[in-house]
């Protein structure tokens, strides 16, 4: 049986997605495990051995398994009698949360690197799987040049090459929300119900992954209604015969109702047994409570070196000094083009990631990165390719478009291949790259505790025999190398370094080591760690 023929482009978005996939996976060797990480690797290798789902609650486990499918290979040992353990079983703790999966790290010190790369590689692949969807719907949208141009500016940016190689929730989510829109587009546009079916499960594996995913209901629906032509044109025989009123509630019940189904069916595995609340599992109506009365509660921001209750300008300014100039500039051609010549299709494409975007700015009291509008990236990708389809064969003809379009893609791939491996650092050249970063923005924007490996290497290589880190991030790694962390930072003095997250005020005391900022580091370790020496 011959092989079947691979189109040209299908062969380029292949190549696309293997240098996507390479740069991931030896960009992330080195890094330590982020902050979030520590509890979603631990929590899904423990729901997957104890059917317990009692650790890190306030998420759902849906990703979490996912990445603690591979540790079951590796089978290390879930320390699951220890105090920690105990104490999240009667209601959610976060302190033992953490104590919990620092004793896991501890207990299987020697596996350590192998459990968190094989988790990671999880995430890896379901990035790929994005980046995939992205090519297949631009495809069949705008054609095939501007399948490659959508897919291009995914794998090459970096905020998506950073957290696509960390073992969190919110690719996932911006892979179910964005599979979720594409398999109903596709459904009206065939009336075949197995794309109706494979929307309604992706937007319950949102669910299953994050609340964050309840706001993309609304949205969905929305962009349903946006459909209503299509919809209507391609219905097939048995809801033809019916009111449209009759085919629109089926719709929606499927789509509210999956979800439900889906949460019932995993949360049954474990029987914890108490009340149902609304057919909702207790487990997940008692995390979604906890997160609720945290988020009410609202964090401040830091931006622009200084923190405050609410910032509606956070995640803009975010998106502007963290993303590629190139891909700020195809973005502005992107709308030009669309408010000269304005498209249902665009538009519809478009929904999503501004009001969502728009969502969260206003209403979000939790500042901690650009990753939360990560779900939107998609979205904005196949927008822009969309805009310029258009456009690609009179850039193709004019010798100066096509050297100026040219530049664009080339700096976009540029500036992501020069910040490797760094990716969680980068800011772009408005702000004058990651050395400016801790002026504008802090936490997971620039570190997230993801370098203490090469602080390790850094003392090793200075004989450093009585090493000092102000360290951000969890579990402690004094389990590594014996250093000191604990420091008064009103009478710091001599040799010590600092996480930058800790240097702007990510710590209970806001001010304690921010006189620092305006002293000249002897050394940036990497982006986020610098290195003093003061006398």
């Amino acid at each position: 049986m011959p092989w079947p023929k691979i189109s040209l482009s299908a062969k380029v978005a292949i190549v696309l997605l293997l240098i996507f996939f390479l740069i991931c996976s030896t960009s992330i060797t080195k890094k330590f495990l982020t902050v979030d990480e520590s509890l979603y690797i631990v929590s899904g290798y423990s729901y997957l051995k104890t059917l317990d789902f009692r650790m890190n609650p306030e998420h759902p486990i849906f990703a979490k398994i996912l990445y603690g499918v591979p540790l079951l290979f590796l089978n290390p040992e879930l320390p699951a009698r220890n105090e920690n353990w105990k104490k999240m079983e009667k209601h959610i703790d976060v302190g033992a949360n953490y104590g919990f999966a620092a004793d896991f790290y501890k207990t299987n010190l020697k596996k350590f690197r192998t459990i968190v790369f094989s988790a990671r590689l999880v995430a890896i692949l379901l990035s790929l799987l994005l980046g995939l969807l992205i090519f297949l719907w631009t495809r069949e949208l705008f054609g095939s040049k501007a399948a490659l141009l959508a897919l291009f500016l995914f794998c090459f940016e970096p905020n998506v090459i950073a957290h696509s190689r960390l073992a969190t929730l919110d690719m996932p989510l911006a892979l179910f929300v964005f599979a979720s829109f594409y398999f109903f587009w596709k459904f009206a546009r065939s009336s075949k119900p197995v794309f109706l079916l494979a929307s309604a499960i992706a937007i319950s594996l949102a669910t299953l992954t994050k609340y964050t995913a309840l706001l993309f209901f609304p949205l969905l629906f929305l962009f349903i209604i946006l459909q209503h032509k299509t919809l209507s044109k391609n219905r097939a025989n048995f809801f033809k015969q019916r009111n449209i009123l009759f085919y629109y509630t089926f719709i929606f019940s499927v789509l509210v109702l999956a979800p439900i189904i889906l949460a019932n069916f995993l949360y049954a595995f474990e029987g914890y047994k108490q009340n149902y609340y609304f057919f909702i599992p207790a487990r997940m109506y008692e995390g979604f409570n906890f997160i609720k009365e945290w988020v009410q509660g609202g964090r401040e921001g830091y931006l622009f070196g200084g923190f405050r209750k609410y910032i509606p300008e956070y995640f803009l300014v975010a998106f502007l000094i963290k993303t590629t100039l190139p891909l700020l500039i195809l973005l502005a051609l992107a709308f030009y083009f669309f408010a000269k010549k304005p498209s249902s299709e665009l538009f519809s494409i478009l929904m999503p990631a501004l009001l969502f975007f728009l969502i969260i700015s206003l209403f979000s009291k939790f500042y901690l990165g650009l990753r939360y509008v990560l779900p939107a990236f998609p979205f904005l990708f196949v927008f822009v390719a969309g805009a310029l389809s258009s456009k690609l064969g009179t850039i193709r003809k004019n010798r100066f478009l096509f050297a100026l379009f040219s530049i664009l893609l080339a700096w976009h791939a540029f500036a992501s291949l020069s910040i490797y491996p760094h990716y969680l650092e980068y800011f772009n050249e408005l702000v004058g790259g990651p050395a400016n970063g801790p002026k504008y923005l802090t936490d997971s924007n620039i570190d997230w505790g993801q370098d203490f490996f090469y602080f390790e290497e850094f003392a090793k290589k200075q004989n450093w025999k009585h090493p000092v880190l102000i360290y951000f991030g969890w579990p402690f790694p004094t389990m590594f190398m014996d250093f000191k962390w604990n420091v008064d930072c009103k009478n710091i003095k001599g040799r010590f370094a600092i996480s930058v997250s800790a240097l702007t005020g990510v710590t209970p005391d806001r001010n304690c080591f921010r006189h620092l900022l305006k002293v000249e580091p002897k050394k940036r370790i990497t982006w986020s760690i610098y290195y003093y020496e003061i006398e």
